[in-house]
């Protein structure tokens, strides 16, 4: 059997954890408002949430609400610290007004106010008014060669009346308009004591998580007090919204935790990585040893399976994670966990919740009928079974697949 080397009181091993912050990154690729809750010491999240948003070549701002300066400025520095800043914009310029870049610098050095003036009512673009007042302010940088660096945050963001956290949705949806979504920084909020409960900064930050799903936002606050918020808070749409974001940063006893052989056979047998078999046991451990249900523990299933199947030759390359299909189940595109387009194959993972809740057992069952009136075959599997019956599961869908495939008579 695989032996763990993690000691007593070392935490979660980080490609764990970081397999986790991918399964937020693919809810957001997916257009899915995300906000990532980690559960832990500040200490531990912070390296953690670095490390990984650094592996995705993108910024973050680390900030709690007991700093000076507000939210929404730091952002702005941390983007203005960023080289590419004033290159990402003449693309957009070049872009825009289809020409070189080099072109378009020189068409805007030292030009005058009437003259950027025109530029910009030229530009064949469709903005916001507060966006139109930020390409203007940023025309008149490039125009007197100034460099773009955070000495300038302070008077732009009062030039664009954005010098609180009030509008800070809507500022950084501005900057959205004029640059790529990658070069935004990400945030990571370090929740203490009671300022989770305000509605205010959680109301902004699913305004923003809503309207630019892409950007990386994390809250990172202390077990004790995200389980006080749990109890006390009522049930919302924003509760839900960070319950489906949680991820535990703490230790874990982990010495002689081992896989159940028939998962270790398994990835064995197809050469699994060393980030795959920590998976393998995180996974495991949130579901037997926590009782973990909540949605992460159902998506880190969801993308370990993913992940076996593309080990399996035969399987390789069939199925695609996540996808929503072009039919309604509600009032919203249905989604899958698993799906094989060209055999129309659907692959569900379910929690223990689901017995134990009548609607979401009628829910599923209104899912699967609306499938096989679809024509699309549904294999169900347990989020327990994914490791510790993952040799049935594969046997499972090799079946479902031959039977596909088999040539009618």
């Amino acid at each position: 059997m695989l032996e763990s080397n993690t000691n007593i009181g070392q935490t979660e091993p980080q490609s764990s954890l970081q397999s986790h912050l991918d399964i937020h990154s693919h809810w957001r690729y997916q257009g899915i408002p995300t906000l990532t809750v980690l559960s832990g010491s500040f200490k531990d999240t912070q390296e953690l949430w670095c490390q990984w948003i650094q592996g995705k070549g993108r910024d973050t701002v680390i900030w709690s609400p007991s700093m000076r300066q507000t939210l929404f400025v730091s952002w702005l520095e941390k983007l203005f610290a960023n080289p590419k800043l004033h290159h990402q914009l003449l693309s957009y310029l070049a872009t825009t007004s289809e020409c070189p870049i080099e072109q378009i610098h020189f068409r805007l050095v030292n030009k005058s106010s009437y003259e950027l003036k025109i530029f910009q009512q030229q530009l064949s673009i469709k903005i916001s008014t507060q966006g139109s007042l930020l390409l203007s302010w940023f025309l008149k940088q490039i125009s007197i060669s100034r460099k773009l660096t955070p000495s300038l945050v302070s008077d732009l963001a009062l030039i664009m009346g954005l010098e609180d956290d009030q509008n800070l949705a809507q500022g950084i949806k501005t900057f959205a308009e004029l640059l790529p979504a990658d070069v935004l920084p990400g945030l990571l909020l370090e929740i203490t004591h009671d300022e989770l409960l305000l509605p205010p900064l959680i109301q902004t930050l699913v305004q923003i998580a809503e309207s630019l799903p892409s950007i990386p936002i994390a809250l990172s606050i202390k077990p004790t007090n995200f389980e006080y918020y749990c109890k006390k808070a009522p049930e919302s749409r924003i509760k839900a919204m960070l319950l489906h974001g949680m991820i535990e940063v703490h230790p874990y006893k982990n010495s002689h935790f081992a896989l159940p052989d028939e998962a270790d056979r398994v990835l064995r047998q197809y050469n699994a990585s060393t980030k795959l078999i920590d998976e393998a046991k995180s996974l495991f451990y949130s579901i037997t040893e926590k009782g973990n249900d909540f949605s992460i523990a159902r998506s880190q299933a969801e993308l370990f399976l993913f992940h076996v199947l593309e080990l399996v030759p035969e399987i390789r390359g069939v199925f695609q994670l996540n996808v929503r299909m072009p039919f309604l189940f509600g009032n919203q595109p249905m989604e899958i966990d698993l799906f094989a387009v060209s055999d129309q194959i659907a692959l569900e993972i379910d929690g223990y919740y689901h017995f134990q809740d009548s609607e979401s057992w009628r829910r599923d069952r209104r899912k699967d009928v609306l499938l096989q009136m679809n024509g699309i075959l549904v294999l169900r599997f347990l989020a327990k079974d994914v490791v510790s019956r993952l040799e049935e599961i594969l046997n499972t869908v090799r079946q479902a697949l031959h039977h596909r495939r088999r040539k009618p008579n």
